[in-house]
């Protein structure tokens, strides 16, 4: 497991105001709406995105450091991480190492949260609304936050980071993670207790990111130059990618309706895939520089 903070982005501080674009108020939605999709990017940006992919405006927030992964709770309110971020040459985790949270009309209500060691990554939510936060460095732990009490620190098994993605399953104890390894990892949060790999044999493309679990019981995961399908029983079903030059996966999300959107970190690219078919029904690039795109969530149909 990384002890350090070595392998934290260690970047100039990012400006605590995004500039708004200047969207037509007849065009532009004043809450969150079903099928909106929301994308975070390590240049600064949180763009709000109508279904179709058009953007909606950009997320004003008062958090420094880049941001990470970006997770919707039940009732819609938006978690944005934020790495660790210098300012100048004075500590490694000055500025950043944080989660903000947005309520459904894109206000920020502040930060959320404490005792991050450092770069907090992801994001995932139990039925009782309790949060957990997978830190991609130093301890690399999961931490559970439920209201009233301190923070529980889960001690997951590390790959090449920490627990960089995160989701839980449906039974509520079984958290499903990534470590930027060949495997997809499980760790049960109601018995404290490290299990085994998710999946049979290593992931195509060796570094897995981003994933979700699938109501059948299998998961989806971004590993490396495709997004790859386990079935309930970890095996590899399906692989999904779009043609063109290489391509490097990172955040992902379910609309719930069949589909889902992927982020390719490369590009900046994000497209939305038929979950059974694989086709590419929809596109749209970040409109940031390749190598920006990271996270990215979306408002569930019912």
């Amino acid at each position: 497991m990384k002890s350090s903070i070595t392998m934290i982005r260690l970047v100039t501080l990012v400006p605590v105001l995004l500039v708004l674009l200047v969207i037509p108020a007849s065009a532009a939605q004043s809450s969150f709406g079903q099928g909106d999709v929301f994308v975070s990017t390590s240049d600064g940006q949180v763009q709000w995105r109508q279904p179709d992919g058009t953007l909606n405006r950009l997320l004003i927030g008062a958090a420094a450091g880049p941001p990470e992964g970006i997770r919707l709770d039940a009732a819609s309110n938006l978690y944005v991480t934020h790495w660790c971020a210098t300012v100048q040459v004075t500590s490694a985790c000055s500025v950043g190492n944080t989660v903000e949270k947005f309520n459904p009309s894109g206000m920020s209500l502040g930060m959320v949260g404490s005792d991050y060691d450092c770069n907090p990554h992801a994001i995932a939510f139990d039925a009782a609304g309790a949060m957990y936060v997978g830190q991609a460095d130093c301890t690399g732990a999961i931490l559970k936050f439920e209201l009233g009490r301190a923070p529980t620190a889960f001690a997951v098994a590390a790959e090449n980071r920490g627990a960089f993605w995160i989701d839980l399953a449906a039974d509520g104890c079984t958290m499903l993670y990534t470590s930027w390894g060949p495997d997809v990892k499980r760790f049960d949060v109601c018995a404290n207790a490290q299990g085994a790999n998710f999946n049979l044999a290593p992931l195509p493309g060796g570094q897995t990111h981003d994933l979700r679990v699938l109501a059948d019981g299998g998961v989806l995961v971004s590993s490396g130059n495709v997004v790859a399908r386990l079935d309930a029983t970890g095996a590899l079903a399906q692989t999904y990618t779009v043609p063109g030059p290489t391509r490097y996966w990172a955040g992902l999300d379910l609309v719930g309706d069949g589909t889902f959107w992927a982020a390719d970190y490369y590009s900046s690219d994000v497209y939305r895939f038929d979950l059974a078919s694989g086709t590419v029904l929809a596109s749209f690039n970040s409109g940031t520089p390749p190598l920006t795109v990271v996270g990215v969530a979306v408002v569930k149909h019912p």
